[in-house]
């Protein structure tokens, strides 16, 4: 393995858990990059977003409040971040800029207006050094089912086209699903990798999300080692074992409600007692290949996102990768 790339996703102080959990206001975007620099972070990934209310989620809000992306760059840079590694993107949320209600993957008419819309967050990567865009590649599988080739082989298409496009700005295309994706670890995912073309597009392993699903981090790394680009590192106390991936409603039933059982956080911080995955043996695994891609870390659902983010940083420094 090649020196580890570490960086944090920013996803946990756009969530309104909190009210200190925002970054609406420079002051609060200073304070939460300072938090990240002190815990070592020097690396972060973006979520993409909308409006006055995510003005880092897309290049028009940063040029709207920073002025032009170089002067975001410089500002980062005065908090102690060296560059955003990564940008998280998805379709199927709307967009004030750019007139949309959201677009889908398995429908062919919206491919083009996706790539039209990741170009702008390959360009602004590639300017803010970074190199991995992740994707949702499908909507949630209650939307979808049932889950059939032609909707596999058209979302596929979508993001050969992205991933041919972001190549250009030397940034790869990785797809991550997440545990109510129509994408399943095993069969299902692994039809959709076969119409993808694996030099456009790569897999991005979030651990959490492919625990809840029922799936296992390491094997799919080791199914997968060459093409899986980029990891989100967070952990789990449970899976969704009954299924409820397919509720209606599931991102706000299941996700955000907590589903049948009333599941308080599905997402917890690496070393939480009780949590599923497996990071020693994952890291050996991942030393064993030569993995050379980014590792970014993720606070989701927690109500504390700096706490967070300072128990992570001491699972990752002094236990993962201690000198």
């Amino acid at each position: 393995m090649a020196e580890p790339k570490f960086g944090y996703a920013i996803n946990a102080w756009g969530q309104p858990l909190v009210e200190e959990s925002a970054v609406e206001r420079p002051e609060q975007q200073e304070r939460v990059f300072k938090v990240l620099s002190a815990c070592k972070f020097r690396a972060v990934e973006l979520d993409e977003g909308s409006g006055r209310w995510a003005p880092l989620g897309r290049r028009e809000e940063i040029e709207i409040h920073f002025g032009t992306v170089p002067k975001f760059r410089a500002f980062l840079r005065s908090c102690g971040i060296d560059r955003i590694c990564s940008w998280f993107y998805d379709p199927a949320r709307g967009s004030n800029e750019e007139g949309s209600n959201g677009r889908s993957p398995l429908v062919v008419a919206d491919h083009q207006g996706i790539v039209d819309s990741t170009r702008a967050f390959a360009q602004t990567l590639q300017e803010l050094g970074g190199s991995c865009l992740v994707v949702r590649p499908t909507p949630s599988y209650w939307r979808v089912a049932p889950v059939t080739d032609d909707k596999l082989k058209a979302a596929a298409d979508c993001w050969n086209q992205v991933g041919r496009m972001s190549r250009q700005y030397d940034v790869q295309t990785a797809v991550h699903p997440d545990f109510l994706s129509a994408l399943r670890p095993g069969e299902t995912l692994d039809r959709f990798l076969s119409y993808t073309d694996p030099d456009l597009v790569g897999l991005a392993i979030d651990t959490a999300e492919v625990t809840i699903a029922g799936g296992d981090s390491i094997a799919l790394y080791e199914r997968y080692p060459q093409r899986v680009k980029h990891f989100h590192f967070k952990n789990a106390r449970t899976t969704d074992s009954l299924g409820e991936y397919q509720t209606r409603n599931a991102e706000f039933e299941v996700l955000s409600a907590g589903g049948k059982r009333g599941i308080q956080r599905w997402f917890w911080d690496m070393g939480t007692p009780g949590g599923l995955v497996d990071f020693p043996r994952l890291v050996k695994s991942l030393q064993s290949h030569g993995y050379d891609g980014w590792i970014v870390v993720e606070g989701d659902q927690s109500p504390d996102p700096a706490a967070t983010t300072a128990l992570n940083a001491y699972y990752l420094q002094r236990v993962l990768f201690k000198s």
